[in-house]
């Protein structure tokens, strides 16, 4: 019985420590293309080794794609992207569609990169969850989702 128990126990270590996730501490693991998919549109943000990035929005229901491009860094004592400007923000803080979405910000957003299940995600569940495009089991992906 004990035994079983510290089976258990193990078990549950390592499931809690994977979905935790790890902050990026790396820039180098950061670059790519992170896609996200929500009920107000998908989006597609490229974080291109030269510091620049691309946003694409596509609001649901036939809306016209939306594109910005600007600058970015990555902080790694903190484990955030930092867009310098230029984020095409689609929902407001209450997780409304914005108005005035097309209009792309002029001021500072940043956002977590973490690492769940060894796949990265950029922002935050409660709005918008960015997850790098490649290929994933579905299972951990429900999960992260979950999760982040």
């Amino acid at each position: 019985m004990k035994r079983c128990i510290w089976m258990l126990a193990g078990v549950l270590a390592l499931v809690s420590a994977a979905l935790a996730g790890c902050r990026a501490a790396d820039v180098g693991t950061v670059y790519g293309t992170y896609l996200a998919d929500y009920p107000a549109a998908a989006e597609t943000l490229t974080l291109r080794p030269d510091g620049s990035f691309i946003q694409t929005v596509t609001p649901h229901g036939g809306g016209k794609p939306i594109t910005s491009t600007a600058r970015w860094r990555f902080d790694p004592a903190t484990g955030f992207v930092i867009l310098l400007s230029g984020y095409i923000e689609v929902l407001d803080a209450l997780g409304r569609t914005r108005p005035d979405f097309a209009q792309p910000l002029s001021g500072v957003v940043d956002m977590p990169v973490v690492s769940c299940f060894g796949r990265l995600y950029i922002g935050t569940a409660q709005f918008v969850l960015y997850h790098r495009r490649e290929p994933q089991n579905a299972a951990s992906a429900f999960i992260c989702g979950q999760v982040l």
